[in-house]
């Protein structure tokens, strides 16, 4: 239920805090007061479309909350599929910034309007005058059928098959569009993916490859070097291996003669000892020089077919080509097992498709056998209601193709009048017999289903007398079941509040404000009495309060 409001900032109000009880609240004022600009800020919270004109001072945020205990709810599921934070006394924030922008808030969490909007339809049901599009809605009526048959969670359970049954159709459409791709593309790709096999080029070493091409494009120079190299380390009495033995054998007669002797000697015999491992070196490098002219050839094909691949596929390495090679390689075979993959599904959706038939008619049968008990209640109501040659009628039918409702189409027919024939809901209906259709089906609903908190805004406006009296004992029972708040003009429904708040507005001279005032018993005689005599408080006015009080 909703336990509090605040608003700071909004139209007339600057910063207000009320706090709310279940069972049922009445709500007056005059004309004017502030009725209205409530409702708007409740909208507001609810995920409605937000209006930076509304601030009181633009120049400051506009902020508005309202907190429920929801622990009756059972909304943990509801809160884990929206990705929100559960708590059971929740608190939705809206806020409204000077620059135009606006937040909202579930449990101090940044939230979407969308996330909010889901959230607050368990939260809040609110009517506001000539509000009637709902019951219009063919979501809506199935709604109604469902929880008086009992057949919410079947429905429910239909839904979710259903769901799969569409995504699994739309998944074999995009095969069926791939495997068409496929065939026009194969012969290409299959085309493509030889020539990268052809190209041998797993253990392929493209450095390896480019250093030995140039290896062999010098090797004449190479030869020429190594071979003048050679002899300048190792021509006998000039080479320089020679001469630095001889430099050592010199150097090795001074080297007991002081440590500075033996340092230079050492030194000298790592120079020669590494001057003889690069003549060894040049020597092997001498022994390995490829003489084979076809090597060179054989090299440069390969690496050329490697460069015609890379630029072909925009890429610069070997593992890039491996890498389209496997992609190429995966697509083909999947092309070949598509029509395997379809074919499963397609069985898949035989079997969901009858499953489906069956929930839809046992949903349609449970549906229609509820249909009759559920037109006589409403239309009991509407005959306390002044109604009583009403004709309110369900019209169920099944259809060929399934669809969300269990293959069925639902309208509501009325008629006001013996004579007339029914027709659809919103062809038929005035502005007043909709308040009192509305209140008569949330009745029969309340007797079913645990509703949300009900607001209704000026649902008796247009009735009298009786029938007015009558609306408000209804709207007493159905707070038995659930909060239930009505702003209204009238005094006999005033009277049948358990709770009774008054909104007024007051001025300064200078700034308009709105408030809501708590009404003690005695605050409570004379709202009415003046709701029953206008602004003179007349003993009679007053009798009559407190004999609609009592």
């Amino acid at each position: 239920m909703l336990t509090t409001i605040v608003i700071k900032n909004y139209a007339l109000i600057e910063d207000m805090s009320v706090s709310f009880d279940s069972g049922f609240t009445v709500v007056t004022g005059a004309t004017g007061a502030g009725k209205s600009i409530v409702l708007g800020a409740l909208d507001l919270v609810l995920g409605k479309r937000a209006d930076s004109k509304v601030a009181k001072n633009p120049d400051k945020k506009c902020v508005i909350e309202a907190h429920f205990d929801v622990r009756a709810y059972h909304l943990e599921e509801l809160f884990k599929a929206l990705d929100l934070d559960y708590d059971p006394m929740t608190i939705l924030r809206r806020e409204l910034l000077p620059s135009g922008k606006s937040r909202a808030f579930v449990n101090d969490a940044l939230a979407s309007l969308s996330q909010v909007q889901q959230l607050s339809e368990c939260l809040v049901e609110i009517h506001h005058q000539g509000d009637t599009h709902r019951l219009g809605q063919e979501a809506y009526q199935f709604d109604l059928l469902d929880a008086l048959s009992g057949q919410q969670k079947a429905h429910g359970d239909y839904k979710k098959t259903y769901q799969y049954f569409l995504t699994n159709q739309k998944t074999i459409s995009d095969l069926i569009s791939a495997q068409q791709r496929a065939l026009q593309e194969l012969d290409y790709q299959q085309f493509m993916l030889q020539e990268l096999v052809d190209a041998s080029l797993d253990g392929m070493d493209q450095v390896n490859m480019e250093e030995a091409q140039s290896r062999l494009k010098h090797q004449e120079l190479i030869q020429e070097v190594l071979e003048e190299s050679w002899q300048h380390l190792s021509n006998d009495d000039i080479g320089l291996v020679d001469q630095l033995n001889t430099l050592q054998q010199r150097l090795g007669r001074l080297a007991s003669i002081g440590g500075d002797f033996h340092a230079l000697y050492q030194r000298i015999e790592s120079v020669r000892i590494e001057l003889s491992d690069i003549r060894d070196e040049i020597d092997d490098q001498r022994d390995r020089l490829d003489t084979d002219p076809s090597s060179l050839q054989d090299i440069e094909e390969t690496l050329n077919g490697l460069y015609r691949l890379q630029t072909k596929h925009g890429v610069v390495s070997i593992a890039d080509l491996v890498e389209i090679r496997d992609e190429l390689s995966e697509k083909i075979a999947n092309a070949s097992t598509i029509d395997q993959r379809i074919g499963l599904l397609e069985a898949e959706q035989v079997s969901l498709k009858k499953a489906l038939e069956n929930q839809a008619t046992e949903l349609h049968e449970k549906r229609l056998l509820a249909i009759p008990k559920f037109e006589k209640m409403v239309n009991h109501y509407l005959s306390q209601l002044a109604l009583g040659d009403a004709q309110w009628q369900l019209r169920l039918t099944r259809v060929e193709e399934l669809n969300y409702y269990g293959g069925a189409q639902l309208s509501l027919w009325f008629s006001a009048n013996k004579g007339i024939a029914p027709q659809p809901i919103h062809l038929a209906v005035s502005g007043g017999e909709m308040s009192r259709v509305v209140l008569a089906v949330k009745a029969v609903l309340a007797e079913f289903k645990a509703l949300p908190t009900l607001i209704f805004d000026e649902i008796d406006t247009g009735i009298s007398g009786e029938i007015a009296s009558k609306m408000a004992d209804i709207l007493r029972d159905m707070s038995d079941r659930g909060q239930l708040f009505c702003m209204t003009h009238l005094p006999q429904t005033a009277a049948k509040g358990r709770f009774h708040k008054r909104i007024f507005k007051e001025s300064d001279g200078e700034k308009t404000r709105t408030y809501i005032k708590d009404l003690d018993p005695q605050e409570r005689i004379q709202e009415i009495a003046q709701m029953i005599g206008g602004r003179e408080l007349t003993d009679s006015a007053k009798a009559h309060a407190r004999q609609l009080l009592n």
